[in-house]
């Protein structure tokens, strides 16, 4: 494991997901982290719940839910003005899978930097198809982000990451590509997926989207990092503004009702598991036990 742990917090700052919620999908996380992510990224780290902003530490990476994010780009990965990551995200149906994507992001690359070179996508259109070698930035999530490919922890909704081998220059049997056995070779992207890249000779980015089957390239034009802006930054910058007339991950906020539901089978048994510690508890104190 690495020599610093990275701390995440959670919170909420819409009465649309209560503290109650946010301590639920924060463990849920955290296992995440801590069982799935961190052996395979070598990352150590830890996801904890919040009631308010205040109540953060300085040192940690706030994840911030809202409802109002009505912004296009407003959600996802920023940096502050010490140049200290944090994200937003919507408090729509999906959130607990937004949350899961921007917290291993954040944790695989905490300033929004990190590149990796290797061959292009395959089977990638032109003019992506004549690159020798791209540039990678490191989204873990985003190859394999959409919920088809999401899998459960403590009965929450997470994402599917990428692993390292993503980035291997072949494909090699019982290489993991990504936790859930989703992507089977190295630089691919699934249906509802993405990847970002650039070309090293002129700066000039691309991604490599699928939507229903087929693979498209949407050109970022060049891009480079500046005005203490990260790579990742810029990035979804000029996707925002290569999709206008889109709403960039962003849904309508959810309803308290369907806040409710998130966790519902891990809250009817820690439900019980409360009523019984609550009964033991008054036990002891009564003197039955």
């Amino acid at each position: 494991m690495s020599a610093l742990t990275l701390n995440v917090a959670l919170v909420s700052e819409t009465p649309v997901v209560d503290p109650s919620q946010v301590s639920i999908v924060a463990a849920a996380l955290n296992k995440q982290a801590t069982r799935d992510f961190g052996p395979l990224w070598d990352v150590d780290a830890t996801v904890s719940a919040f009631d308010k902003l205040e109540d953060v530490p300085v040192d940690y990476w706030p994840v911030i839910i809202r409802d109002d994010i009505n912004q296009p780009g407003a959600a996802g990965y920023h940096t502050d003005d010490n140049g200290q990551p944090f994200s937003l995200v919507q408090a729509d149906d999906s959130w607990t899978l937004t949350a899961s994507h921007e917290v291993l992001e954040m944790l695989a690359d905490p300033f929004g930097n990190r590149t990796i070179a290797g061959s292009p996508p395959p089977n990638s259109p032109d003019p992506v198809s004549g690159f020798d070698r791209v540039v990678y930035l490191v989204e873990v999530c985003d190859p394999c982000e959409s919920d088809q490919f999401a899998y459960t922890a403590n009965g929450v909704t997470v994402s599917d990451f990428i692993t390292a081998h993503y980035y291997d220059p072949n494909d090699s049997s019982g290489a993991q590509y990504s936790f859930g056995g989703n992507i089977e070779a190295p630089h691919t992207v699934l249906e509802g997926g993405y990847v970002s890249f650039g070309n090293p000779v002129d700066s000039h980015w691309y991604q490599i989207i699928v939507v229903n089957g087929q693979t498209q390239v949407r050109d970022l034009g060049v891009i480079q990092s500046t005005n203490g802006r990260s790579l990742r930054e810029l990035v979804d910058l000029a996707v925002r503004k290569a999709r206008q007339k889109e709403r960039y991950r962003i849904q309508p906020a959810m309803t308290k009702a369907v806040a409710a539901a998130v966790g519902s089978p891990l809250a009817k048994t820690s439900t019980a598991r409360a009523k019984t510690l609550r009964n033991y508890v008054q036990k002891l104190k009564t003197r039955e036990i």
